[in-house]
């Protein structure tokens, strides 16, 4: 038993270095938020450098740097959510193991993924909920940054745009889909949420709601999308994506208005 932890230690070493280092940068971030920059650049060195290692340090950096992409995405949508959300110590606890399970998880699936050269296709669905997770949080934190900083709707409108983009392209990234027609589609799912987020910037709502609604719709957009270049797009699956999206966005609706009544 001792035996087995100490090879699976010694196995997982670079994933569990990575992982603490950001976790304990991390704790600078919310306890020293005086040196977020210097915390923010510090987190990026770390994946950096973790992925280059989990590597194999590899010099042709176009093997792993779609990693390293990701990893930053789903890191940031973390570090915003604890920046600019009032949390108590035990909050960023939760908030900080989660973002720490999630990235253990993925570089554990990147190694994996180095070695074998292709994604387990059990684990699509996981990294699909992972992405939109990470959507949603960093979405968020930009409407929150739009707010305490009073930016102009340009820069939220091309904060909003660049996220769209690297989504679409990580998606396109991991299953492998071709083609110079699929930036075509990525610069039209940038316009569609872009348009979006520049209606629900004039409704008086909550944050987080607008965040919801923009989020189901990069995650029919981006999977209506998908389907169709893989040539999988039916009108089952079309009649499937839609009726789950109605259902959500009328519940969603339907607590909002009880909430707002009471």
């Amino acid at each position: 038993m001792l035996e087995t932890a100490r090879t699976w230690l010694w196995n997982n070493r670079k994933v569990l270095i990575t992982t603490l280092l950001v976790y304990g940068l991390l704790h600078g971030l919310f306890y020293v938020p005086q040196f977020l920059l210097w915390w923010s650049v510090g987190v990026l060195a770390v994946l950096g450098i973790g992925v280059w290692w989990i590597s194999g340090l590899d010099k042709d950096w176009r093997g792993w740097i779609w990693l390293l992409d990701e990893l930053v995405w789903i890191v940031t949508a973390g570090v915003g959510f604890i920046t600019f959300n009032l949390l108590d110590s035990t909050a960023f606890e939760i908030t900080a193991l989660l973002v720490l399970g999630s990235l253990t998880g993925l570089l554990m699936l990147y190694e994996r993924y180095l070695v074998e050269g292709s994604w387990p296709i059990k684990y699509f669905s996981l990294l699909d909920f992972l992405d939109l997770m990470a959507f949603f949080f960093l979405t968020a934190s930009l409407l929150m940054a739009a707010d305490l900083y009073s930016w102009s709707l340009a820069v939220l409108l091309i904060a909003v745009s660049l996220e769209v983009l690297l989504a679409v392209q990580l998606r396109f990234w991991r299953e492998k889909v071709g083609g110079k027609r699929k930036w075509l589609y990525a610069v039209l799912a940038m316009l569609v949420l872009q348009e979006a987020a520049w209606l629900t910037s004039f409704w008086h709502r909550g944050i987080f709601l607008k965040t919801f609604l923009l989020a189901m719709l990069f995650y029919v957009l981006i999977d209506f999308i998908t389907h169709y270049q893989k040539g999988t797009l039916t009108v089952r699956v079309a009649v499937e994506y839609v009726g789950l999206a109605v259902l959500v966005l009328a519940a969603v609706f339907l607590i909002d208005w009880l909430v707002v009544l009471r």
